[in-house]
């Protein structure tokens, strides 16, 4: 049961979030103004310079949200080197997913030189959420076509066909030298947190195609601060965050597998997967540890 302190910390997380997405949202409606003035010809190049701005205003405004919710306790680290290449090699950084506050966690820790070349692969039910929703779609982000509505947390099916075509569109932006991020989990996991489900192969035909730097970020604690059930987050929690390069190139992690791209695609999620359980083990790890001294002190 969630007592006073945590039901104030939930409200004044709430409150904060929604005051975070005001500016982006009408950032949102001045551009739709502004396109309605513009030819056609013109769209593109407003739309770009939109989601620029939309990228950077939510990297900032969550890092921002996050310090002063001084109650949710943050340990990021970083190893293997530059965050996401740095360099403007392409990249795709994978992660995995307990909570709605993953995302906004994932967003705040981008760096803000590469901010701009990310695009995220999101269910498509969650653009129905008021704020958030309008501002997603102006940044440009890639929806995945589930078929079952957003209480359907057993239904995976997508459209297939929408789908191959928003992963065309998705690989294109990774080969230009973008960055690609998703969920592999697809859904939240509502069993064992520290426990992944099962990594779906579809997106890893990215870094098939293209030769990427593959990331991986694991996470323990944000189901804590913001549970898979609950309509809101904010609750006081300690958030472990361990951010670590799998591979410099993953088509060097396929120079020995034989198949097609679906089983290429399905040994890099195999690979994937054991790598942010392993990280998820250490902080737990960690966690248990730190435990265990606070007991013995």
């Amino acid at each position: 049961m969630v007592g006073f302190a945590g039901l104030f910390a939930q409200f004044a997380f709430g409150f904060l979030l929604v005051v975070s997405l005001i500016p982006a949202w009408l950032v949102c409606m001045f551009a739709k103004l502004v396109r309605l003035c513009l030819s056609p010809e013109r769209h593109s190049a407003l739309e770009k310079s939109v989601s620029g701005v939309l990228i950077v205003m939510m990297v900032l405004l969550w890092r921002l949200l996050f310090f002063l919710c001084a109650w949710i306790r943050l340990d990021v680290e970083y190893s293997d080197g530059s965050f996401l290449g740095m360099l403007g090699k392409p990249a795709v950084l994978v992660m995995n997913h307990t909570s709605f506050l993953d995302a906004m966690l994932a967003v705040s820790l981008a760096p803000l030189p590469r901010s701009l070349d990310v695009r995220v692969l999101v269910a498509n039910y969650v653009f129905d959420i008021p704020l958030l929703g309008t501002v997603m779609r102006e940044i440009g982000l890639a929806e995945v076509p589930f078929k079952g509505a957003a209480g359907e947390h057993s239904n995976m099916a997508v459209d297939k066909n929408l789908m191959d075509e928003r992963l065309k569109s998705f690989n294109d932006h990774v080969t230009c030298g973008g960055v690609g991020a998703w969920f592999p989990e697809g859904l939240r996991n509502r069993g064992d947190p520290t426990v992944l489900q099962e990594f779906r192969a579809g997106a890893f035909s990215v870094p098939v195609r293209t030769d990427v730097e593959i990331w991986c970020c694991a996470a323990v604690g944000c189901n804590v601060s913001w549970p898979v059930k609950a309509t809101v987050g904010g609750l006081p929690a300690d958030i472990r965050v361990k951010v670590f390069r799998l591979a410099a190139s993953s088509h060097a992690l396929l120079t020995d597998v034989e198949g097609d791209e679906r089983a290429k695609a399905i040994h890099l999620a195999s690979l994937a997967k054991a790598a942010v359980q392993e990280g998820i083990n250490e902080l737990v790890a960690k966690d248990s540890g730190k435990s265990t001294q606070e007991k013995q002190s």
